[in-house]
């Protein structure tokens, strides 16, 4: 069943290949005409696109045209209904269709969008796809913007949703849509590319099914370019241009603040790099005659970033080179990161592998896979590897780092001053040796947070969106320190996983991990392809089903809280308690501590009952939190016996005290511009 408004006589050219939801099979496509009314049909019968290849070589380099888009919502974040309605109050034709894995619960979809004109530049359309990601369809998967995308076809009898009474997407304005390597019909029918023109000639116009030949093409010596001008369209189209001097030397540099930034791909990773202007023009060579004004100008007015909001480091399993957009519109910089190559196609010694070193849990560990390779922002749970030495588990945590090599990064596992791990998708803990309270509280905020802050040595910090995942690698049964209360008790909340690796057995090929990592690429574009396009996370809260094993039981029941722990708890309390001024109304310390005093009385209190609040006391001198002896203090006639906080206890404090009156401000100030 479909549902409808009103369906247009006309069709729509789609690129086709039968269905499969093998991806190394969808190398050949078809070219194939479908009627509107067809449509829903038949996307549940074919796989397909809306890209052109030449001879149907679905490969970036053969594009000819894309005649439309599809986007990808696998998130859950948003349901068929609210993308249809905004669709249709935009006035968008749409066709939006289940995919294989939709569910009630968790909607997963396609929306296939056609563009007024055909577009001939695989430029031009990168730029319309990022627009309609960013714009028409936000909250879609913003990978699918390459010009290889093709789609699967949807299951059997599913419920489209449609609407035809508007109008195509406009595309003449978002981006330059044909360029030299167009290729056109002469009057006489035949086949030649505009690089072969030299001057105006009568041809079939490209952007609409022309019977006769209505539009010529000619240079314009104003414009220094040339154009397509079509009587039956009674349109004027003109020819993406090459870059100018000017726009090349400047490519990589952008205007900010002051002063020029140099942004780029540097081994596939991003970097950026403040300039002066002197520099500017020497490493672009216009440092004389116009061309010193004209590269400063160019980028003052095409190429200034107001503000720059932050930068998202993101894995594209699509890309074949890393690369970065900026959009001076938001001040968002997006850092795509291409994924290990495909090699070998041997997806069953993977496989076998993975059973050999995960038993039981191989079908989690797909999954846990499947979604780190094809998505950004899930939340994944961390992954807690334990054993003894030589049984394969840095093997397996360094093949996963191999899989986006530079978004990996072997990680301390605690939160420092600098803080280059949060640019990452991948940390890894290598023998962690940490049993504290505040590496527990670091991992739950790096796996939860939506945001976080990069500090860098002489760098000014910046924001980006949270995308990390982390393996723990330890020889040790309980390799970290946990909270006993929060043993997870559904796997559909669990934030750990837990297991112990077996032993090896038989004898150890020493080319293992070059094997895989061989045919890890053409795996991952698979396998984990099919996995991923069959999950559904609803009602997860780590995107997935998350075994509670035997070893994480462990974790939690046998792990005691050491001295430092306490004290850890302790101080975590005091500072919330002085944050919020919650002290008990039979408590008044806070003028006390104000003063820089720490009540006995107050640690009696809150010591926990296992221990001796003397031993606390101990701790918290050896963490040189308080110092001397205890002395009597007065405030507003009440009379206490209290320690002396030193500096380190009182600065953290005050910098908690310093985060609630930002907080404050931030309220105010939001409520007097709203």
């Amino acid at each position: 069943m479909t549902t409808i408004e009103r369906i247009p006589n006309k069709s729509i050219e789609l690129s086709t290949a039968a269905k499969t939801y093998n991806g190394a099979a969808n190398t050949w496509f078809k070219t194939e005409s479908v009627p509107i009314a067809e449509l829903s049909k038949y996307l549940t019968q074919h796989n397909y696109s809306t890209i052109h290849w030449h001879n149907g070589s679905r490969l970036e380099k053969n594009f000819i045209k894309a005649i439309g888009f599809v986007g990808d919502y696998d998130s859950g974040e948003r349901t068929i209904q609210e993308v249809h309605d905004d669709l249709t109050s935009q006035g968008f034709n749409h066709l939006i269709i289940p995919s294989k894995s939709h569910t009630a619960e968790h909607h997963k979809f396609h929306v296939v969008l056609q563009f007024d004109h055909p577009v001939f530049s695989s430029a031009g359309y990168k730029l319309i796809a990022e627009h309609i990601v960013r714009n028409i369809l936000p909250s879609s998967d913003p990978a699918v913007t390459d010009a290889a995308r093709y789609i699967y076809g949807s299951r059997d009898n599913v419920d489209s949703t449609c609407y035809w009474s508007g109008s195509d997407l406009k595309v003449v304005g978002l981006a330059d849509i044909w360029n030299q390597e167009t290729e056109i019909l002469d009057r006489d029918s035949a086949s030649i590319t505009v690089s072969e023109i030299s001057g105006k000639t009568s041809i079939y116009c490209p952007f609409h099914e022309d019977s006769n030949p209505s539009a010529f093409i000619d240079y314009s010596k104003n414009s220094d370019n040339w154009y397509i001008h079509c009587s039956s369209c009674n349109e004027t189209f003109w020819m993406q241009q090459d870059k100018s001097h000017i726009e090349r030397v400047c490519e990589s540099y952008w205007s900010y603040g002051k002063d020029v930034w140099d942004f780029g791909m540097v081994n596939d990773e991003f970097f950026y790099e403040k300039f002066g202007s002197e520099k500017f023009h020497i490493k672009t060579n216009t440092e004389g005659g116009d061309d010193k004004k004209k590269a400063m100008r160019h980028l003052v007015i095409n190429k200034h970033i107001r503000h720059l909001s932050r930068i998202d480091y993101i894995s594209d399993i699509g890309a074949d080179d890393s690369f970065y957009n900026v959009d001076l519109a938001t001040g968002v910089i997006s850092a795509h990161h291409r994924a290990i190559p495909a090699d070998i196609k041997d997806n069953i010694y993977v496989d076998q592998y993975l059973s050999d070193r995960f038993g039981v849990h191989q079908g989690f560990i797909k999954e846990w896979l499947a979604i780190y390779c094809h998505s950004n922002y899930r939340k994944l749970p961390s992954l807690i590897l334990s054993g003894g030495r030589g049984n394969g588990k840095s093997t397996f945590a360094e093949i996963v780092g191999e899989i986006f090599p530079t978004m990996s990064f072997q990680w301390s596992g605690n939160e420092e001053g600098f803080t280059y791990e949060v640019e990452k998708k991948l940390l890894i803990v290598e023998e962690n040796l940490s049993d504290k309270v505040s590496q527990y509280k670091t991992l739950k905020k790096y796996t939860g947070q939506k945001y976080a802050t990069v500090k860098k040595k002489f760098k000014d910090p910046y924001q980006v969106r949270n995308n990390t995942n982390i393996i723990i690698l330890s020889n040790e049964l309980i390799p970290l320190y946990v909270s006993r209360e929060e043993l997870p008790t559904d796997t559909r909340n669990n934030q750990f996983f837990v297991y112990e690796f077996p032993k090896l057995t038989g004898s150890i090929d020493p080319e293992t991990q070059e094997k895989l990592l061989a045919r890890l690429g053409h795996y991952i574009r698979t396998e984990l392809k099919t996995v991923y396009n069959g999950l559904s996370n609803s009602g997860f809260r780590y995107s997935i089903d998350v075994p509670i094993t035997d070893e994480e039981r462990e974790l939690f029941t046998a792990n005691t809280s050491d001295l430092e722990s306490d004290v850890d708890v302790l101080v975590d309390r005091l500072i919330e308690q002085y944050a919020k001024d919650s002290f008990p109304d039979d408590m008044p310390y806070f003028p006390f501590i104000e003063q820089g005093q720490l009540p006995v009385q107050w640690i009696k209190y809150y010591t926990p009952s296992t221990r001796h609040y003397n031993q606390v006391i101990k701790g918290m001198r050896r963490q040189r939190l308080i110092s001397g002896e205890a002395d009597r203090f007065q405030d507003n006639g009440k009379r206490l016996f209290c320690y002396s906080m030193t500096d380190k206890l009182s600065d953290m404090l005050k910098q908690k005290d310093a985060q609630k009156v930002a907080g404050m401000v931030s309220n105010m100030a939001g409520d007097l511009f709203n």
